[in-house]
């Protein structure tokens, strides 16, 4: 691999012996160094592609931002994805690095910063936030800065947003938002308070989040609003099994229709019955088999 282009000591825009560029990144790879010079493996600590050579914002953002946060937002990721097992569908080291030298900047001017979302987060997301707060930790550790606490939800949801291809965290917020008002739903419906540090929880976040990502960008696995059921049976069956559910997950087809401004489908509502009887079950004891009459 090749140095096609120097911007500074730590980033360089290399070719690969394909042709490739990549955005090679590594303390001090680039120091004496100058164009067609050979980049050293060992001192490679993070290689990007970028996503469009020769107008690539994220080039230029990655040159701008000091070593040490590169460095310690690149550790971040790998402890992410190798520590904690995150399948990441892109890079988590930008958005961390540019949040992250953000919040040193906030810091040395005495800012603070509020974070709406840190109880819902914290609720969520458990284990992106377990990830936040390890962030919060090894920033004072490394950098010997202390962040406000509340930057772990920051840092939380950077992560969640990275475990979805093409998404923004704009939408990642709205759907955090999205959720917690989904399980106000459902904690009403049953008439009973909702401990969202449960596993059961976190198994029904999943599924929503696949739920939100895969209705927003028209891949419904299940079919689209409006079209006929092919599974009527089903419906039918879940219906009369599940009543106090299936109809808390009309509640909630309809809070998630009218905040994703598009139709969910009668299956949807119907795998959202089921999963709710579960969780039901599993926080409450409720008997996932119910008469009509107890609706």
């Amino acid at each position: 691999m090749k140095i096609a282009h120097v911007y500074n000591n730590n980033v360089v825009l290399a070719r690969t012996n394909e042709g490739k560029e990549v955005v090679v990144i590594g303390r001090g790879l680039a120091f004496n160094k100058k164009k067609g010079a050979t980049v050293d493996p060992a001192q490679v600590e993070q290689t990007f592609v970028p996503e469009n050579p020769g107008t690539d914002y994220a080039t230029a953002m990655l040159a701008e931002l000091p070593s040490d946060v590169l460095a310690l937002a690149s550790e971040l990721e790998q402890h992410a994805s190798r520590v904690l097992g995150f399948n990441l569908a892109h890079s988590l080291v930008l958005p961390l690095a540019d949040h992250l030298s953000y919040a040193l900047e906030r810091v040395r001017e005495g800012q603070t910063m509020e974070f709406p979302l840190s109880i819902e987060v914290s609720q969520l997301y458990p284990r992106e936030y377990g990830f936040g707060q390890y962030a919060v930790q090894l920033v004072s550790q490394r950098l010997g800065v202390e962040l406000q606490p509340e930057e772990a939800t920051a840092f939380a949801m950077h992560l969640v947003n990275t475990q979805f291809e093409g998404s923004d965290l704009n939408k990642t917020y709205r759907m955090t938002e999205v959720f917690s008002q989904i399980f106000s739903v459902i904690s009403f419906a049953y008439n009973r308070p909702l401990n969202q540090n449960h596993m059961s929880v976190a198994r029904f976040v999943t599924h929503l989040r696949y739920l939100f990502v895969r209705t927003e960008q028209n891949t419904g696995e299940r079919g689209s609003g409006g079209q006929a059921s092919a599974i009527p049976a089903i419906h039918e069956a879940v219906m009369s099994s599940y009543p106090k559910a299936y109809s808390c997950a009309g509640k909630v087809r309809v809070l998630l229709e009218m905040h994703l401004g598009t139709e969910l489908s009668r299956d949807e509502q119907t795998y959202l019955a089921i999963h709710i009887s579960r969780l039901a079950q599993d926080l409450w004891g409720t008997p996932q088999q119910t008469s009509s009459g107890n609706n």
